[in-house]
């Protein structure tokens, strides 16, 4: 497989956690006035005996390049840096090898183990549409990475090919000779995004099929919401979106890789200074990355673009 698919795949599965609330249902619309909260996507990070400061960037994973915010404006504070810090190192081998391995149902199973063929034949119509391809070409692939596919597609997004902030900031590094560091890895994130049961994967995935506008009309309202460079009210569009019954398994892709970075992030930055770039989502919040940090008694100064 193509080294350029894998890093676009890895893209999906870091995008997951970004993206979850495109499965919820709808509830209540959270504020979006980004005026109304002292919230942003750019921090400067200082204090603690810090040398130099590091910054911290939300993304969004999968974009369409016309919605990028000024790349130069944010390469000038990579720039500033000694390295690059992503969710996960796309450069290295090792973990594409890990997303390689990790794409499809295991034990030979295919996604007809899971579903009649009525329901087989809405996932198909729905993948035609968005991917231009039958389900029978896709089949093997697991239903929560199918379905991101399908909902990160240029055909959902409005633009091809679709940009990304990661695969820009890597280039930009790789460019500069910085070096670049993965907050965790392929394999974690891969078996975070698999504790929900295949039966259940595979439900949600025809459940799209049923009323894709729905699922793509939350997924662009994520996208207008990030772009009021506001990581509260992203945050809160996330928590609202989710169902009750999926609370722990948001807490598990937010707030609980939010606390596991942070002893992380301190060794990194006290190391070298850093520029460190993580889905908007884990932002905000109480339990999001720029309230840890402040506890742990750094300044968190945003910085607006």
């Amino acid at each position: 497989m193509k080294n350029n698919l894998l890093k676009f795949l890895s893209l999906i599965v870091i995008a997951f956690s970004s993206y979850v609330a495109s499965f919820g249902q709808e509830k209540q619309k959270p504020a979006q006035n980004a005026a109304a909260d002292n919230s942003g996507l750019l921090y400067k990070i200082t204090g603690k005996d810090l040398k130099k400061p590091s910054y911290l960037f939300g993304t969004v994973h999968i974009v369409c390049a016309p919605d990028m915010l000024p790349m130069d404006k944010l390469n000038g504070f990579l720039d500033q840096t000694d390295q690059l810090v992503l969710e996960i190192d796309m450069d290295n081998p090792a973990e594409m090898q890990t997303m390689q391995n990790g794409l499809l149902i295991p034990g030979g199973k295919t996604l007809t183990d899971f579903l009649k063929p009525e329901q087989l034949a809405k996932i198909d119509e729905l993948t035609k549409n968005t991917l231009g391809v039958s389900i029978e070409q896709v089949k093997s692939l697991r239903p929560i990475m199918l379905q991101m596919l399908i909902i990160s597609s240029p055909k959902v997004i409005g633009y091809n090919p679709p940009a990304s902030y990661d695969l820009a900031f890597s280039q930009a590094a790789a460019q500069k000779k910085k070096p670049i560091e993965g907050l965790e890895t392929v394999a974690s994130q891969m078996e975070l995004m698999n504790s929900q049961p295949l039966e259940k994967q595979a439900k949600q995935l025809y459940e799209t099929a049923l009323n894709p506008d729905k699922t793509f009309g939350e997924f662009k309202k994520l996208l207008e919401i990030y772009k009021t460079q506001n990581s509260d009210a992203l945050y809160r569009f996330i928590e609202n979106q989710m169902p009750a019954e999926d609370k722990d398994f948001q807490t598990r892709m937010l707030d609980t890789r939010n606390i596991n970075w942070i002893p992380k992030i301190e060794k990194m930055i006290a190391g070298k200074s850093s520029f460190i770039a993580v889905g908007g989502g884990h932002l905000g919040g109480k339990n999001g990355v720029v309230n840890l940090l402040k506890a742990k008694g750094y300044q968190v100064q945003m910085i607006k673009l």
